[in-house]
């Protein structure tokens, strides 16, 4: 969750010019970073001609744009199977937390890949900063109805306070492998969940 391990390089990936620059951009983006990939390289990667990526992509951006949506459709359709399920809320809390913790296992993994690309490309136009926002306010309204299915009617503070926790866990697992963030973090959420009656 909230960053992807790579796929396999564009070079033995099947697919068109699209396919096989999107490849390329989920690898090069993890590992280089988004600033640090430039067009000339991503065609290189992608083994395809220069017209042909700009056919696929009308800029850099364009791609950067597909990248984070896809980034985003994929956590939060893991994200929206633990909501729908009907397990007790502190069993689908452990399971966020499993997703954390099975992202951050990643041999790429350099924390939220929403926060790493809008700390990359801060400026308000660029799609970074969109998908940011659109992002973690999705992961929270999906926390808080998995609250509000429990019952609770203070489900908006108590998923503001775990949507933190979720966050801070990503960042912190990047910054300090060995802090047991995600462990941590989901004590933390349990906590919560305790405090409010809702952990049963």
């Amino acid at each position: 969750m909230e960053a992807q391990e790579p796929k396999a390089p564009a070079s033995r990936t099947r697919g068109g010019p699209r396919d096989r620059v999107r490849a390329a951009a989920d690898d090069l983006f993890a590992r280089e970073g988004i600033p640090a990939t430039g067009v000339n390289l991503l065609i290189e990667r992608a083994d395809v001609a220069k017209a042909s990526f700009y056919h696929a992509f009308k800029s850099k951006n364009d791609l950067v744009d597909d990248y984070l949506e896809r980034q985003h459709n994929v956590t939060l359709g893991r994200l929206r199977l633990v909501e729908e399920s009907d397990d007790p809320l502190a069993v689908k809390m452990g399971r966020v937390f499993d997703l954390l913790s099975t992202a951050a296992a990643q041999s790429v993994y350099r924390g939220c890949a929403f926060v790493v690309a809008a700390t990359e490309m801060p400026q308000a136009d660029l799609p970074a900063q969109k998908w940011a926002r659109t992002h973690k306010l999705a992961v929270l309204a999906t926390i808080r109805k998995m609250i509000e299915k429990a019952g609770s009617a203070d489900a908006a503070e108590i998923s503001e306070q775990i949507a933190i926790v979720y966050d801070g866990a990503l960042v912190t697992a990047a910054i300090r492998p060995d802090s047991a963030a995600i462990e941590r973090g989901r004590a933390m959420a349990l906590a919560i969940l305790a405090a409010h009656n809702l952990a049963s």
